[in-house]
């Protein structure tokens, strides 16, 4: 093997199996089959029994083929695992090298492992000239922190433009959005009426409201229990924001109380779903799950939008109670009210019964249901792992338009690992990803 057939491999999947089959053979126990292909030099494949094996070494020779090819994926792989192992010595030599010819990705996970050896000269030295690009100088502040170099990193990193600090690039304005890298390195200098001017001066611009500003904003306030701020900031356009950020600075304090008060009267009729979810969140957290239900209940049909991410929650709550069938009448309801299709709701109730350790009443609202989607078997499948669901498959026009595609092929062979045919879901791959054979049926 070498390094640009592994990555034309890696990119295509020839002669490869695809990580999610591969994760599949793994969760099911399927080890020949994935110690087979490893050995044939099918990398998600060994990927996967590296990840799994007891042993450090045997990790490492199982990979140590692709990482003497030089081939970087396989590199920044080996380094992470000897990072996870503390042996962050030899995770630095095998990066340092390509790094230092250039490589980004290896410059930006080298710099944590060389800030936890304590080599700071050396990190600012590797991302200090590389600083414009963002994801560099993210890592340069985070990384630097309690060093005593805020000052000299603030001056490596680009200034703060004139104007609208605007994430997509277009009009008169920083080439990207560093207002939260200078905010923090005030903030680190004790400069915090700074930071946070900073901040304000930013939340709202051209009519924009920048949420991350907003959320960084708020929860500098907090830090410093700036309680009367953080209302003014809640009250005057901090939106969500600072409203959470006051509610879990209060009950950091131990005034759970007024948390909740505070929450309870801003989620308002028609309730507002984000903080009703975090008045429940609360709730929870200190042991008042009815109330947290009863937070819930109302919101799906009274918030405005896609109500559905907001029933699950309430569908868990009820269901870690003890009250499955109530969940059960309120999926019900739900789809009656607003609709939906079939396969939907057949989910939302097999969430329910899986949860609640129910297996038999999944597969009987299967049979009551029909047939499915390819889509909606494999999400049942995926819930209820080893259990014959009895599924019956839809002649669905977005299933068929799969058909004869690669991902087609990747969605049959995980349902056939699923369904305990190793062998036949290799031999599908074999057929329909192979370069070769691909070749011949598309152009002969």
């Amino acid at each position: 093997m070498d390094a640009v057939d592994l990555d034309r491999r890696h990119r295509t999947y020839d002669g490869w199996i695809p990580p999610t089959v591969a994760a599949l053979l793994l969760e099911y126990g399927h080890l020949r089959v994935l110690r087979d292909r490893a050995g044939a030099g099918d990398w998600f494949c060994a990927h996967r029994l590296a990840r799994a094996a007891a042993d450090q070494g045997e990790a490492l020779a199982l990979l140590e083929p692709f990482v003497a090819t030089g081939w970087m994926p396989a590199l920044r792989t080996v380094a992470g695992m000897l990072a996870e192992w503390d042996r962050v010595g030899e995770a630095v030599a095998l990066l340092s090298g390509p790094a230092g010819s250039g490589d980004r990705r290896a410059a930006l996970q080298l710099a944590p492992l060389l800030a936890r050896l304590g080599r700071i000269d050396e990190v600012v030295a590797l991302l200090g000239p590389r600083a414009a690009d963002p994801s560099s100088a993210e890592i340069l502040v985070e990384v630097t922190c309690g060093h005593g170099r805020d000052a000299e990193i603030a001056a490596l990193i680009p200034a703060v433009g004139v104007g609208a600090t605007d994430p997509f690039g277009r009009g008169s304005s920083d080439a990207w959005n560093t207002v939260p890298l200078h905010a923090t390195l005030l903030e680190r200098q004790g400069r915090v009426d700074e930071a946070a001017g900073l901040l304000r001066r930013h939340v709202h611009v051209d009519g924009v409201m920048y949420a991350d500003h907003a959320q960084q904003l708020a929860r500098l306030l907090a830090r410093h229990g700036r309680e009367a701020e953080l209302r003014a900031f809640a009250a005057d356009g901090g939106e969500e924001y600072a409203l959470f950020a006051l509610a879990d600075h209060l009950e950091g304090r131990h005034r759970v109380g007024e948390a909740v008060e505070t929450l309870r009267r801003a989620a308002g009729v028609p309730a507002d779903p984000h903080v009703a979810l975090h008045l429940a969140e609360l709730l929870v957290r200190h042991g008042r799950r009815a109330e947290a239900i009863e937070v819930l209940r109302p919101v799906p049909h009274t918030m405005g939008g896609d109500p559905e991410w907001i029933m699950r929650p309430l569908c868990r709550l009820l269901a870690d109670e003890g009250r499955p069938d109530e969940a059960l009448a309120h999926i019900d309801d739900f789809y009656a009210r607003h609709g939906g299709t079939v396969g939907e709701r057949l989910w939302e109730r097999a969430e329910v019964h899986a949860r609640c350790g129910r297996p038999a009443e999944v597969v009987a609202d299967i049979r009551a249901a029909g047939p499915v989607t390819r889509y909606v078997g494999d999400a049942l499948e995926r819930l209820l792992p080893g259990h014959d669901l009895g599924i019956e498959y839809t002649d669905d026009p977005e299933d068929e338009a799969l058909d004869g595609t690669s991902a087609g092929a990747i969605a049959r062979a995980e349902r056939l690992v699923r369904r305990g045919e190793p062998d036949r879901a290799v031999a599908l791959l074999r057929d329909r990803l192979d370069g070769p054979k691909v070749l011949r049926r598309e152009h002969l």
